[in-house]
């Protein structure tokens, strides 16, 4: 305050000297020091507000909003390692083959998967050819793998299903979309015999709406799933119940062996050391953003791109894996996309993409 009226009584001085026998002037220097005192001995201006700023919203929310529905909701009772009926044996049911005693070798009931989605290619003859599965995330949003696109990244081929339980026959509540985009980490790096090591494998897919402008469609059979924290710990998995779903073959290699329906299985997350997991496969296995998990119950070839969801303290299922790459079907560990180490890569592309 001083400060300033030393510059106010500093300016009219100059002023007076320049202009001394000028009662205009002296007018005007007047208004001058009224002006300081009016706007610089006392600033009108509302000080900084001290209340804080609204926490920035976490990706459930924005996915919620999107979808205007709960995230990672089963509507029914099935978990792929109970019995079939009350006499079976307890045992976990296998994706890559056969296990007549639990659920996760029948066909599911309807709003089991709600959250999964298929991806197929469409050929000049017109047939289509299943490649992927998929997660949905918004109404126009599906999370997936990047390799499944490492030999044809042109969308015009790709078509996306929702609500698709029976992939050979139609489903009730099923939806088809044409692709428009398909969004490939930049820096996802395929696995090849000169080094690649198949970093970075998550991609989302961005679908066309259909002729009257409607995207999916949310129903009890088909709904969003939930995204873990960023860098959620692995090993508070261990307790959790777990699973992997998807179309792919049942048996290694054997082409007879696809599934008419989703199959599931209950997986473990969190328990294989990362020395033996590094040793299975010659590399930083966390480096590539990737984890190890299962042994005897593990995804198979064409399940790839599909989700790894586990049911968390809310209730709510949460994609916590990406199936990726693996060592044959049912006898290592397989190699799953960390979720959570990518939390603000989808984030940013849903705010980006998403209707």
């Amino acid at each position: 305050m001083k400060i300033n009226c030393k510059i106010s009584t500093l300016l009219a001085a100059i002023f007076l000297i320049t202009c001394c026998n000028c009662q205009r002037s002296q007018r005007r220097v007047k208004s001058i020091q009224n002006y300081w005192q009016q706007f610089m001995l006392h600033p009108t201006s509302t000080p900084p507000s001290t209340t804080p700023r609204s926490p920035p919203k976490s990706l459930n929310q924005i996915i919620e909003e999107k979808a205007k529905r709960r995230c990672g909701v089963r509507t029914s009772s099935y978990l792929p390692h109970m019995p079939l009926t009350d006499r079976a044996p307890r045992r976990r049911g296998r994706i890559v083959w056969d296990d007549t005693d639990t659920m996760g070798t029948a066909p599911a009931p309807s709003g089991t998967f709600p959250w999964m989605a298929s991806l197929f290619v469409l050929f000049r003859s017109g047939e289509a050819l299943f490649m992927c599965a998929a997660t949905v995330l918004t109404p126009n949003l599906l999370l997936t793998a990047a390799h499944c696109f490492t030999n044809n990244l042109d969308e015009d081929t790709w078509f996306a299903r929702v609500g698709d339980n029976y992939i050979l026959s139609p489903d009730p509540n099923e939806q088809t979309f044409r692709v428009k985009k398909i969004i490939q980490h930049h820096r996802f790096d395929p696995l090849r015999e000169d080094g690649g090591d198949g970093r970075h494998d998550i991609a989302l897919v961005s679908l066309y709406p259909h002729r009257d402008r409607s995207l999916i469609q949310f129903s009890l059979d088909v709904l969003p799933i939930c995204v873990p924290q960023p860098d959620y710990p692995l090993h508070k998995l261990y307790e959790q119940h777990c699973e992997i779903a998807g179309w792919g073959m049942t048996e290694y290699n054997n082409t007879s062996s696809y599934p008419d329906s989703v199959r599931a299985a209950r997986i473990t997350v969190g328990d294989i050391p990362k020395n033996y997991c590094d040793y299975l496969y010659q590399r930083d296995v966390k480096a590539t953003g990737k984890f190890c998990a299962g042994g005897t119950v593990d995804a198979c070839q064409e399940d790839s791109g599909g989700p790894l969801v586990c049911r968390l303290e809310s209730g709510q299922y949460h994609i916590a894996g990406i199936v990726s790459s693996g060592k044959g079907c049912g006898v290592y560990p397989g190699l799953y996309t960390e979720v959570s180490r990518y939390v603000d890569w989808i984030k940013f592309w849903i705010e980006k993409e998403s209707v």
